[in-house]
Formats: structure tokens, sequence, C-alpha cells
């Protein structure tokens, strides 16, 4: 084709630029440079990765070897562990064994001591049963007082007739007594002479004669022109009588022996009984000149404490309360707040004592003294047709007299209350109407209870009607049981 060959032949002559031709050589060279540079970087990376295998698989091997030895050093462990908790399993069932055995034997020691305990308990018991009845063994052999006392009755009447006093002598019509009935309710046997008369109330009645067979026997006779069926005799004994010219020194000694048994430590009571006027309080209290029975048995007892003290061995603690019963309400006379001039203190009674009650620890006889005086000033005291310094309320002085000693198990505990009663009274004879007529009538129902009481008490009774007062309520401790009483029935000529 002569066209293409003459196009070839064109192109074989045609000129050459340099320029491009330079252009031409250098993109040649850049394209062996690139091809030079990837072929270099080709085996770069073929020597690299190379090298890096290399070294991975000399990590590997090293991690190989090290994951062997942990495998190796796990398992050692575990064997080391496994053989641990072995053992100490092994050591709990040795220990709750031991655990088993150290409770069963503990339980057996417990059991033998708690035996042993209830033994030296009933032991205790039994041994302090005998102290206790060794003591008072001890106390009758040593002091034969109580064995005495026991014999004697630990329930005893005196009756004391005072003298006339001057208005009597004058006018000895106006001023006759009555103290018959008082004399008949406490009476230790009936009349033994003549008939029994049982209207000792009616109006001929009020002219009688006494007169003293011996001293345990009293004799009241009226006087036959005052009688209808003849002339009549009571006769009325007594554990003792004391004739007008007796003294407060003679009533002390057949009084004392019962203090000593409160010191002893035994319940006492004395009181005083009857009508208005005829020297209950005078026994009692009596004078500076003429001392009664408080101010001897108070001297009497502080004389026994400071005996015992001389022994280092002996502890004893005297206190005192004042109690007053007016209108069947209990009162404090040792509350500042009592007495006729302040408040009204009424005090409850439980079934075990006076509730919140004053009680005063004392060391000496004259502190005692200073209590009385206060109390008988705050006592309810008024104006009779029967007495111009009539008591209208019944007086409780209790001295408490606990001892502690070394040689004996227990506290020995006294209580020495001695009562001066208020009066009775007939109100057509006293004249009391209003508020004297209410006190006289409290007074006499009283009395009345203490009669039944001590009644009931000497028949021995198993019921003893302690409730119907609030005196026998407060007396009870000192009437009943192992205690001793004496009663004290003042009269009038």
């Amino acid at each position: 084709d002569w066209r293409k060959l003459l196009n070839t032949l064109k192109e074989s002559l045609r000129f050459e630029n340099p320029f491009e031709r330079e252009d031409k050589r250098k993109i040649h060279t850049a394209g062996e440079n690139e091809q030079l540079i990837a072929e270099i970087e080709s085996t770069k990376s073929e020597r690299k990765g190379g090298a890096m295998a290399i070294d991975v698989e000399s990590k590997l091997s090293n991690i190989t070897d090290e994951k062997k030895s942990l495998a190796e050093e796990l398992q050692r462990t575990k064997d080391d562990v496994f053989e641990a908790v072995t053992n100490l399993i092994d050591q709990v069932h040795i220990l709750k064994s031991c655990l088993e055995n150290a409770k069963t034997t503990i339980k057996d020691s417990l059991d033998q001591k708690q035996a042993c305990v209830d033994r030296l308990e009933s032991n205790e018991r039994k041994f302090l049963g005998e102290i206790r009845l060794l003591n008072e063994c001890r106390r009758n052999l040593h002091n034969p007082h109580n064995r005495v006392m026991q014999l004697s009755g630990n329930i005893r009447v005196f009756v004391r007739v005072r003298p006339l006093i001057p208005i009597e002598q004058k006018f000895p019509q106006d001023h006759a007594s009555t103290s018959v009935p008082s004399l008949s309710l406490l009476a230790s046997r009936p009349s033994s002479r003549g008939p029994h008369c049982d209207s000792l109330g009616n109006s001929a009645a009020m002219f009688q004669t006494i007169s003293f067979p011996d001293e345990e026997a009293i004799d009241v006779t009226q006087p036959p022109k005052y009688l209808i069926c003849g002339n009549k005799t009571w006769r009325y004994y007594f554990d003792r009588v004391f004739r007008p010219h007796h003294t407060q020194e003679d009533v002390w000694t057949s009084a004392e022996p019962f203090i000593q048994s409160a010191i002893d430590g035994f319940p006492v009571c004395m009181f005083a009984y009857g009508e208005t006027g005829s020297g209950k309080t005078h026994t009692l209290i009596g004078d500076k000149e003429n001392p009664g029975l408080i101010p001897r048995s108070v001297k009497k007892v502080f004389n026994a404490k400071r005996e015992m003290e001389m022994n280092p061995k002996f502890c004893v603690s005297i206190k005192v309360e004042l109690l007053e019963i007016y209108n069947e309400e209990v009162r404090d006379l040792l509350d500042s707040r009592s007495g006729p001039d302040g408040q009204l203190i009424k005090l409850k009674v439980n079934s075990d004592d006076t509730v919140r009650n004053i009680l005063v620890s004392t060391d000496n006889k004259d502190e005692v003294s200073e209590i009385l005086e206060l109390a008988q000033k705050r006592r309810c005291v008024k104006a009779t047709k029967s007495n111009s310094q009539s008591s209208r309320s019944h007086l409780l002085f209790t001295i408490h007299f606990e001892v502690d000693s070394d040689t004996e198990s227990s506290r020995r505990k006294g209580c020495l209350r001695i009562v001066d009663l208020a009066g009775s009274e007939r109100l057509e004879k006293s004249g009391s109407t209003g508020v004297l007529a209410k006190e006289a009538k409290h007074i006499n129902s009283s009395l009345l209870a203490l009669k039944e009481v001590i009644s009931k008490l000497q028949a021995k009774e198993k019921h003893i009607p302690y409730r119907n007062s609030k005196l026998t309520y407060l007396l009870r401790d000192n009437l009943g049981g192992d205690s001793k009483t004496l009663a004290i029935v003042c009269c009038s000529p």
C-alpha cells in the first residue's frame, strides 16, 4: 500500500524535537525509578517480614515455655492447696470431735457443779436453820429471861388504880368511878366472889367500893343502899395490881422485863387502857420528877446499846417513830407540818406497815426526849367535862432496836411499841357533842376492837380480826405470834 509506506517514510523523516525527547527520557527514567523503588521496598518488606517472623517465632517459643512453666506451677499450687484443704478438713473434724468431747465434759462438769451447789444450798439452809435454833437455844440458855416470859404468858395484864385527886376527895359523889366495865373487858379470870352481875351500866353501878385482897386481885363492891337485889361484889384477877400508893418505880419494876425482851429481838407492845382521866398518860410518860414507862424504857435501851457496843463485834442502831390515830386516820407526829396548828398529815396503811412515815435515827436518850416533847405538843388534846386535857387520839411510840453481830448469822431486830390509848368515855358523863362526840365514837370503837383481838388471842382462835380498826391493824405484829404484850388497865378510884 503506497499510502502506508508514504506515511512511514514521513514519520521517519520527521524532525525530532530535543525537548520532547528529553521529556520522554525523564518520563521513562522516572518510571524506571519508581519500579526500582517498588522493587527495593518489596525487598525491604520481604527482609523485614522474615526478621519479624523470626522474632515472633522466638517470642512464641518463649511464651510456650512460660505457659508450660506456669501450668506446671499452677498444678503444683493446686496440689498444695488440695493437700492443705484436706489437712484443714481433717483438723476441722478433729476439732469438732474435741469440741463435742469438751461439751460433754463441760456439761458433765456443770451438772456435777450444779449438784454440788444444790447440796451446798441445801446444807446452807439446813445449817442456817440449825444456827438459828442454836442461837435461840443459846439465847434461852444464856438469857433465861425469855423462857421466864414465855412461862409467865406472852400477854399479861396489869391494873393500876390511881389515888384520889383533891377535887374527888372534896366531892366524892360528883366524881364517882365507872371503871368496872374496863376491868371486865381485860380481866384474865372471871369473878369468883358473889353473883356475877351483867348490869354494870345501870345507875346503881355509879357508886362503888374497891378493895385489894392481894397483889393479883381487886374487889369491886356496890354499897347496899343503892342496890335492889342486895349486896354484890365482883372480884377480878390480873397478873399484877397496883394500888393507889404504888409509885412509878413500882410499875417500872414489873414492866422492865418486857423492854428486855425487845432488846433480845422480840416484838413487844405495851399500852395503857382505861377511861379518860384515869392516869394513862401519867403512867406512860409521867413528868421530870416521876418519869413514866416511855422515858425509862428509852434509858434502858440506850444503856443496853452502850454495853453492847463496848464489844467491837456489835453494832447497834436505834430508830424512833411516832404515830397518832385520830378518827381512824393515821398521822405522823414527826412531820413538821403536823399538829393542831399545821396541816393534818394522813398516812396510808398497806399490808406491811404505814407508808412514808418518818423514822428518826437517834444516838442518845436526850434526842428521844425532845422528840417526845414535840410529839406531845402536836397531839390532839381537848377539854371535856371528865378531863380538862383529854387525849382525843391514840399515840403510838415505837423504838426499832437492831443489832449487827459477827457471831450471829443474821441481824437481830427488836421492836418496842408503847401505846398511849385515848380514854374511853360515856357521852352523858363527858358531855361530848359535835366533834367531841364523833371523836368519842371512834375512840370507843377502836378500844372495843382491841379488846376483841386480845380476847381471841387469849382464846388461841385461828382468825384474829386485826382489820376491824387501824389501831389493831398497826399493832398486829406486836400482839400475835411470839410477841410480848403488856396491857396496863388504868382505873379511877
